[in-house]
């Protein structure tokens, strides 16, 4: 019994010190991932010359010349008729 009211008391412990390391880490964190996605949003809108659209276009292009070549291969249309 004395073993459990241990293990109790370490878990209560360590949740109490994990808390209080990210009540202050925790700021210190949002600070940096603040700070790392607006380098990449400055990194990714600062060429003008390259169009963030490209990438959608050529995947909407693959999809076109796909689903072309799915009309294809369909197979051959059965009309099943009604029993009574």
């Amino acid at each position: 019994m004395q073993d459990f009211f241990i293990t109790l008391l370490y878990i209560i412990i360590g949740f109490w010190i994990l808390r209080l390391i990210l009540k202050w880490a925790f700021p210190y964190l949002l600070k940096y991932f603040i700070k790392y996605m607006g380098k990449k949003a400055q990194k990714r809108y600062e060429n003008p010359n390259q169009n963030p659209f490209d990438k959608q276009q050529q995947s909407s292009e693959r999809s076109k010349t796909s689903s072309k070549q799915d009309k294809e291969k369909v197979g051959e249309y059965i009309d099943f008729e009604e029993i009574d």
